[in-house]
């Protein structure tokens, strides 16, 4: 979009153009809790989480292509694990063992926009310890956020996103 400008909330410098990322800080079940609740049965930071020693969750990309332009949009959003992926990925979050090794989990975030999605199956691919891993939904998904990333999302699929999320309603206050 000519003219436009955001404020990375990660780097805090000014950006041309639309966001091309939307990120959710945590699942939707840690979220919903209170304030104590969080307290009492959570551990979390930004890439891992834990609800009440049984529950695991970790945070990846799910991206989607764009056909406007080169690149991607990608959705900052968490999916629940077995105990056994979460401890693998936190013993090799700073080397390279974990990179392309692959993992199926479920998606943990309600996506604006979209239909219940929570619990939809998760393909999981860890990158390298710079990077978050990679979600794709499974090649027989047939719900839209599926065919979004599979077909790519156009200028005004992308710009819906962003009004969804509240996007321009921050920047127009």
């Amino acid at each position: 979009m000519p003219g436009h400008t955001y404020v990375c909330a990660t780097c805090g410098k000014e950006h041309q153009g639309l966001p091309t990322d939307w990120g959710f800080k945590l699942p939707d079940l840690i979220f919903e809790l209170s304030y104590l609740e969080k307290y009492r049965r959570a551990r979390s930071n930004a890439d891992l989480c834990t609800l009440d020693e049984g529950r695991f969750f970790v945070r990846g990309l799910l991206s989607l292509p764009f056909t406007y332009q080169d690149g991607k949009f990608s959705w900052g959003v968490w999916a629940e694990v077995d105990r056994k992926t979460h401890d693998s990925y936190l013993n090799h979050f700073n080397d390279e063992f974990a990179k392309g090794s692959k993992a199926h989990g479920r998606l943990a975030n309600t996506i604006p926009g979209f239909p219940e999605l929570v619990n939809e199956q998760l393909e999981i691919e860890f990158q390298d310890s710079n990077s978050r891993p990679s979600f794709t939904f499974p090649s027989t998904a047939a719900h839209p956020l599926a065919r979004d990333q599979r077909e790519g999302v156009d200028f005004a699929r992308h710009h819906q996103f962003l009004e969804l999320c509240g996007h321009f309603a921050e920047s127009d206050a």
